[in-house]
């Protein structure tokens, strides 16, 4: 059992979450949110909202929900910021403590295990869900004690089911993000070995879905944290470089495209809007 730390103190003694409708310094903030939570999140991935995604885009889809975005003041300047996935009703949140800096210290994400081992269906319900506390290295689990409370406190009117959840599990990840490498990334049968993958990226579980199995033998959708200009200047780099190589950029988008050992394919990077910390990589073999 955790004890309660200075962080625990604090948050049991002042449990009254500030809600922030003030949509203009929301706009302001949730960029520098996002970047936040990319750094420290990096390439992690696991399944938790959906089926091995980005830890960081999961933990943003979190706290999308801007107008029930609440904050809580914590000791040293420090603060717990949470909300919800917009489409989850509640039912999928997600909470960061940030530093006076503005860095992440620790996050939780509320969720179903949904995607969990392949698997389309979700281990919980709207009374039951599964916490993970993700910790900065060095960072005391001890010390993430105000999102373990904050997990324990949702409002009825915020889940669908408008009943009250417990928590049944409780896991505890070290992010590491300097140093923590992409799930390699496993090829669709057909797709060619000779077309080089962006190293520091996952597949895009969501949208390689959504293709045919004829097309996915030449697409694979990827994504990543890093910017475009990293995925471009990657496949411009390339030793040997590609032969007939074309690239450029412009704003949330780029590409290059070239042959390499005989094989023609582009690369496609893209930044949804909703999602500006997150490249969305699409690699097409030529027919």
């Amino acid at each position: 059992m955790l004890s309660l730390s200075t962080f625990g103190t604090a948050f049991a003694a002042s449990p009254v979450l500030v809600l922030n409708t003030d949509s203009e310094s929301q706009d302001a903030q949730a960029p520098a949110l996002d970047r936040a939570v990319a750094r420290f999140a990096g390439v992690a991935s696991g399944s938790y909202f959906w089926s091995e995604g980005l830890v960081a885009e999961q933990l943003i889809a979190g706290l999308s929900a801007s107008l029930h975005r609440q904050q809580l003041a914590l000791p040293g300047n420090a603060r717990l910021l949470s909300s919800y996935r917009s489409t989850g009703g509640g039912g999928e949140r997600a909470a960061v403590m940030l530093d006076a800096r503005g860095d992440v210290l620790a996050a939780a994400l509320a969720h179903r295990g949904c995607g969990a081992d392949g698997k389309a269906a979700c281990r919980g319900n709207d009374q039951r869900a599964e916490l993970v506390v993700f910790l900065r290295p060095g960072f005391d689990r001890a010390n993430a004690q105000p999102l373990l409370a904050w997990s324990t406190r949702v409002p009825k009117e915020d889940l669908q089911s408008g009943e009250a959840e417990k928590i049944v599990r409780t896991d505890y990840i070290t992010l590491d993000a300097a140093h923590t490498a992409a799930v390699p990334v496993k090829r669709p049968k057909g797709f060619s070995a000779k077309v080089p993958l962006y190293p520091r990226a996952v597949v895009y579980r969501n949208g390689q879905d959504a293709l045919s199995d004829e097309k996915a033998k030449r697409v694979l959708r990827l994504q990543t944290t890093d910017s475009i200009a990293q995925v471009l200047a990657f496949y411009k780099q390339l030793t040997p470089p590609l032969a007939g190589m074309q690239s450029g950029a412009d704003g949330r988008t780029g590409y290059v495209l070239g042959t390499r050992d005989g094989v023609s394919f582009s690369v496609n990077a893209q930044q949804p809007r909703d999602m500006p910390v997150v490249t969305n990589i699409e690699i097409e073999i030529s027919e």
